[in-house]
């Protein structure tokens, strides 16, 4: 069926790569200085920069996320229609950018964005899937945001093409 909504900051990438590095090749100089040999020094830096990759990405991106993800398993032209629809029924005034392979979606009075793209599941994928991001959340905008992906939970839910999804898991 469909992922569900990951919190991370969208930033904040970068950053935990450039210090999971830095990190890393601070902690390894001592051991080649003190004699260790290019194997030793290599392996540990696998295993230091894993560590401190996973770590960092733990505290920095999920604690202080700014944005919420979620891959749904329809094609992104066809599901763009149902999302005004539920813009329309939930009365959620906003303002439509179609943008080369995506559309933008802001939400003025609640100061959020939302992105709607193609996202491809894996190379040899037939299947399209559209990454929805919501982005600039605060805590002024958090109830709102929260209330949007659940109306977007809902509409993926109801769609024809993941009913009879769901009717052939249960039927199995």
């Amino acid at each position: 069926m469909s992922s569900r909504w990951q919190k991370q900051h969208i930033h904040f990438q970068r950053i935990v790569w450039v210090t999971s590095i830095i990190i890393t090749v601070l902690l390894i100089i001592p051991l080649l200085l003190l004699g260790q040999g290019i194997e030793v020094a290599g392996v540990f830096f696998i295993v230091i920069f894993a560590i401190t990759r996973i770590t960092l990405a733990f505290i920095l991106k999920n604690r202080f996320a700014n944005s919420m993800v979620r891959i749904l398993k329809f094609d992104y032209e066809e599901i763009e229609r149902d999302f005004r629809i539920v813009f329309k029924n939930k009365n959620i005034s906003f303002k439509r950018i179609s943008e080369e392979d995506a559309y933008r979606y802001e939400f003025p009075w609640h100061k959020l964005s939302m992105t709607v793209e193609p996202y491809w599941l894996s190379p040899d994928s037939k299947k399209p899937a559209t990454k929805v991001t919501l982005f600039e959340l605060t805590t002024k905008n958090k109830a709102f945001a929260e209330m949007l992906a659940k109306s977007i939970d809902e509409m993926a839910d109801e769609r024809p093409n993941n009913k009879v999804e769901q009717g052939l898991k249960s039927d199995t």
